[in-house]
């Protein structure tokens, strides 16, 4: 036994001792870390459970906002217990939360899209018309020059334009 000791003393600052005991450390750890448990799922509504030593099983009715207690009731009586905590009991069935549904992609109606866009779009440009023929006219009686006015129609052309871009835009985006 003495000399296995001080064969060791001998080769500790060796390069393979220090890459062994490094290698046990990196596997200590790695097994420590799996070897502990996760945390347990918090409890749901409609999850039986059963206390520590007895048969009676009872189904979660509520549950705490902090997820430690729990209402309990058992199932064709009367009998309820209140902040029961989760600690005291043996989960027997835990019911999986279920995803939320995912909404169904709504169908488009692509030509009642359509009419709607160019009703829109005709419906605003009528609009901006009438406006503009208002302020000219107001425009005109109060002198302003004409060069001045007709910047108001170029406004009329460039908006009408870009509706139509947009709408031709709108257009190609929807599917087929």
């Amino acid at each position: 036994m003495a000399k296995s000791k001080q064969s060791r003393r001998k080769t500790s600052g060796s390069a393979a001792d220090i890459a062994g005991s490094l290698q046990e450390s990196l596997f200590q750890s790695k097994s420590s870390r799996t070897s502990q448990p996760d945390e347990p799922a918090p409890p749901s509504v409609g999850d039986r459970v059963t206390f520590y030593q007895s048969d009676t099983v009872y189904t979660v009715s509520r549950v705490s906002p902090s997820g430690t207690q729990v209402d309990l009731r058992l199932e064709g009586t009367n009998i309820e217990r209140f902040r029961v905590p989760i600690a005291d009991l043996d989960f027997l069935d835990r019911r999986t939360p279920r995803q939320p549904p995912k909404p169904a992609k709504p169908a488009i109606d692509i030509e009642a899209v359509r009419e709607r866009l160019t009703t829109a779009q005709h419906s605003g440009m009528d609009q901006l018309s009438g406006d503009i023929a208002i302020l000219k006219k107001y425009l005109r009686s109060k002198g302003i020059p004409t060069a001045a006015i007709l910047k108001l129609d170029d406004l009329c052309e460039e908006t009408e334009r870009r509706w139509a871009e947009v709408v031709a835009e709108i257009m190609d985006s929807l599917p087929d």
